[in-house]
């Protein structure tokens, strides 16, 4: 069953399922970006950032340790990466974007759509965000989206209200 809350307050955390989707009145633009994994390619050129809460659908993003893609909306060549994203001695994984926090309050949040690959150690909800100038932040989350959203508000509020997009592990690859 798909729960889409219509509603123009934030819903409380406790209330969040796989199924919710919600999206404040008004967004605000958010203009930080994060460092892309992509070099040498225009694969995925113009397409929304991963903090965009524009889209309607669930997307994915890919991330190494050098940097996070931009949004991935619909389906995708699984043989596009090998192109796009340069191997690195690296880990190449594949998210579903779930929501995004800023100013520690909810902005977004998707419904789950895209199955996970498990790997041990590995499944569950990241918080990914600005980090240093050489990569990003990715602090891993409770399994449960209404925790994850709640301890991504709480990140994003103690970093100055920076912009947190939580993600949902789906599957990962060795990238060399």
């Amino acid at each position: 069953m798909l729960l889409t809350v219509f509603m123009t307050a934030e819903p409380q955390s406790y209330y969040l399922t796989d199924d919710s989707d919600w999206h404040a009145d008004s967004m605000p633009p958010i203009a930080a970006q994060l460092r892309n994994c992509i070099f040498g390619s225009d694969w995925l050129e113009g397409e929304p950032s991963a903090f965009d809460t524009g889209h309607r659908e669930t997307a994915r993003l890919l991330e190494t340790n050098v940097g996070v893609s931009p949004t991935i909306l619909g389906q995708f060549d699984p043989k596009q990466p090998r192109k796009s994203i340069p191997p690195d001695r690296t880990v190449l994984t594949l998210f579903e974007k779930r929501a995004v926090v800023a100013e520690g309050k909810l902005v977004r949040i998707w419904p789950h759509r895209h199955e996970a690959k498990p790997k041990r150690g590995s499944a569950g909800f990241f918080a990914i965000t600005e980090g240093t100038s050489f990569s990003h932040l990715r602090v891993q989350l409770y399994d449960e989206i209404n925790h994850a959203v709640a301890q991504a508000k709480v990140l994003s509020a103690r970093m100055n209200g920076s912009p947190v997009v939580v993600v949902r592990f789906l599957s990962q690859t060795d990238w060399y």
